[in-house]
Order: C-alpha cells, then sequence, then structure tokens
C-alpha cells in the first residue's frame, strides 16, 4: 500500500464523518511527534523450529525517514464532536535474539482511529478505537520475509485493534489556525507474518505530538 492508497483508506473511513448533522465546525490538522514504547511480549513462531518468545524492547527514530506523521479530520458540534486519525508509527525491535537478524515495522506501523472528542476547560479529551495496518520487514533464522505480498502486493496487511485516549490543546494565533499540542496514550495487538509463521506482539506506547492546524466554520 503505497501512499495514494493509505489516502483512499482515510478518505473512505472518514466518510461516516460527513453526515453527522448541521451547525457543526470541522478541523484538519498535520503533526509530527515522538513515542516512548514500553517492553511487550513478542512471540514468534516458525513451521518445525522452536518457538521464539521476547520480551520487546522497540525504538522509533520519529525523525529517521520514514518519519513519524500524524494526520487528523475532526468535527465539532458545541463540545463534542468526532474525529479520525491515521499516524504513521514505526517499531524496530532493539534487544534481537541470535535467531533474529532484523524485526521492525517501519513504513510502517500505522495506527488508523475513530475517536469521540470531548472539550473540558479548553482540553479537548478523546478516547476512541480503531485498526492497525502494517509492513512487516523481518529476518528470521537467516530467512528474509517477502516485502511484495499482502495489500496490493505492497507488503501491508490489516494485523490487529487498538485503543487510544488523548488529551490535547488547542492554541489559535489566527482567526481559524491553531498550534496543535497533544498526549497520547495508545495500546494495539497485531499479527505479522515472518518466513515461515508469524509474529504476535502488542505495543504499549506513550506519544507526544506537535503540529498546525485549520479550523473550517460553516
Amino acid at each position: 500500500m503505497g501512499k495514494y492508497e493509505l489516502w483512499l483508506v482515510f478518505i473512505l473511513l472518514s466518510l461516516p464523518l460527513a453526515g453527522l448533522g448541521q451547525g457543526r465546525s470541522w478541523e484538519v490538522a498535520v503533526a509530527g511527534g515522538a513515542a516512548h514504547n514500553f517492553r511487550t511480549p513478542l512471540h514468534i513462531e516458525q513451521n518445525d523450529l522452536a518457538d521464539l518468545e521476547v520480551d520487546a524492547k522497540y525504538r522509533t527514530e520519529p525523525f529517521h525517514p520514514p518519519v513519524y506523521y500524524d494526520i487528523r479530520v475532526s468535527t465539532w458540534q458545541n463540545d463534542r464532536g468526532w474525529e479520525f486519525k491515521f499516524t504513521h508509527h514505526k517499531l524496530i525491535l532493539d534487544n534481537l535474539p541470535p535467531e533474529v537478524q532484523r524485526f521492525s515495522i517501519t513504513d510502517g506501523y500505522n495506527l488508523l482511529t475513530l475517536n469521540r472528542l470531548w472539550l473540558v476547560h479548553g482540553l479537548a479529551l478523546s478516547a476512541g478505537a480503531g485498526i492497525v495496518i502494517t509492513h512487516p520487514e523481518s529476518t528470521i533464522r537467516g530467512i528474509p520475509y517477502p516485502e511484495n505480498r499482502g495489500i496490493f502486493n505492497k507488503g501491508y496487511y490489516i494485523s490487529g485493534p487498538l485503543v487510544e485516549a488523548a488529551v490535547a490543546k488547542r492554541y489559535y494565533f489566527a482567526d481559524r489556525w491553531f498550534i496543535l499540542g497533544e498526549g497520547r496514550v495508545m495500546a494495539s495487538y497485531v499479527e505479522v507474518p515472518v518466513a515461515n509463521g508469524e509474529a504476535r506482539l502488542s505495543n504499549v506506547a506513550l506519544h507526544g505530538l506537535l503540529g498546525v492546524g485549520f479550523k473550517i466554520i460553516p
């Protein structure tokens, strides 16, 4: 799945927001950021071979291409709203066991969520759920997994569910333009293919984001 296919998914999942009624304001925002990944279990199974269990430590490298980024569309009516987010996250296994030469999900560990919004004392609180679209890259026991399979033969897979909760603040510097700061916690579980098997992993992470947005007033 390339950039155009990701945008298609983004648009299709945003369509339900278009029919939520009149008298709404709309926002579009983009942001960069970073994440702290907590240690979580990684389980690797391969046919006729011993399973691998790893207390996985991941790094993200948010400023190395492909960079960490977030795109969102929000709609508000009074002090409540809905929001769709697409976040490009990355996981790179730091503590590789001897059998694993490479294990990463860097193009990426893509997070798509639909969230409920509440405005409380000037802060936007949100909670929601969604799916993870992964692009796994791995070499295990000397065998690389091909990256030309999956959706559109581009190496992408719909891999599992996620939940999130966040708090954000908007600082307006013009009539409709604002700076967005957000803190978020996300938890997800995925299953991804590896050579002759599969890997099961979870990710629990704290995300910090800073970006810019534009408010559309009907």
